[in-house]
């Protein structure tokens, strides 16, 4: 109940930043999700998070539309397994690809992720300090709202030294768009 209590604390400070006037125009998608690790090598662990991004003013675009877009993404929200919850923050870049008149959309990124701890159940991830990369393929349900699938890769990419599990997801979200 606390981490559900503390996702939409979360999700409230990220869509009234977005919501802000001084944010217009700049703010691309925000929303939450949730999933689950691909394997039961994880403890059953499971994410849910609240996202926000911060569209950057360069990219390429042909005359039909077609192009690439950049952003920053910035998440918080809650990794939890049968044993124990900890946080899970992240910040980077990613890539949008697409069309503004298509539904479909395909995001990827990578990012910086500090976990509040290294160990969940039996799975320690070797270091609070991590990264995230991600695959996402977005669908416009209308203009201002969307649904995504995204697929997830966390791991101390070796610089905590070993061993380096990392955990892959499968997360669920809804974006909705300023």
């Amino acid at each position: 109940m606390k981490s559900i209590l503390l996702m939409v604390i979360a999700a409230l400070a990220l869509l009234s930043a977005i919501a802000s006037p001084a944010a217009a125009g700049n703010w691309g998608p925000a929303g939450v999700r949730g999933g689950v690790s691909v394997d039961g090598k994880d403890d059953g662990a499971y994410l849910i998070e609240a996202f926000g991004t911060y569209q950057l003013p360069w990219g390429l675009r042909n005359k039909a539309g077609w192009g690439v877009g950049t952003e920053v993404a910035i998440t918080a929200g809650t990794l939890s397994t049968e044993e124990d919850n900890g946080f899970i923050g992240t910040l980077g870049p990613a890539f949008r690809l697409g069309n503004p008149q298509f539904p479909l959309e395909l995001d990827l990124g990578i990012s910086i992720a500090i976990i509040s701890r290294d160990r969940f159940g039996l799975k320690d991830y070797n270091g609070i300090q991590q990264f995230v990369s991600h695959a996402e393929l977005i669908y416009h349900v209308t203009p201002g709202f969307g649904l995504s699938y995204r697929f997830q890769h966390m791991s101390n990419a070796g610089f905590n030294g070993g061993p380096n599990p990392g955990i892959n997801m499968h997360l669920i979200g809804i974006n909705w768009y300023p």
